[in-house]
């Protein structure tokens, strides 16, 4: 329990809301996608998806850890300007990348926020 509290702690709490927010989203889009698509599948097919996009909801915030920390190293403090249509578009697709493959990324993110509260704790 100490080790869960020193990564969420390792978070700001508006960086996480924001992030469960975007994430609920996209899972309350693909959950209504899904049922209203496909009805003749089983019902422990459609648990079992939903059960995977639960647990990637839950892990969405550090996935998108990974890719804020990487773009942060790679950019800097760089400021592009573009279309703003462009723009959200194109945060939009990075976050939905980033949404569906939380479960294959988000180790990384864990691994980092326990590597560096364990340094901040030493």
């Amino acid at each position: 329990m100490n080790l869960i509290k020193r990564i969420f702690g390792a978070v700001r709490p508006a960086y996480l809301l924001r992030a469960y927010v975007l994430s609920g989203a996209f899972m309350a889009l693909m959950t209504w996608m899904m049922l209203s698509a496909d009805s003749a599948r089983p019902l422990h097919d459609r648990a079992a998806t939903l059960a995977v996009f639960g647990v990637g909801a839950l892990l969405f915030p550090f996935s998108k850890l990974v890719w804020d920390e990487i773009k942060r190293v790679m950019m800097g403090e760089t400021v592009f300007f573009m279309n703003a249509v462009i723009l959200m578009f194109l945060k939009v697709l990075v976050n939905f990348f980033l949404w569906s493959f939380s479960i294959f990324i988000a180790p990384l993110g864990i691994a980092y926020l326990w590597l560096r509260s364990r340094n901040a704790a030493a």
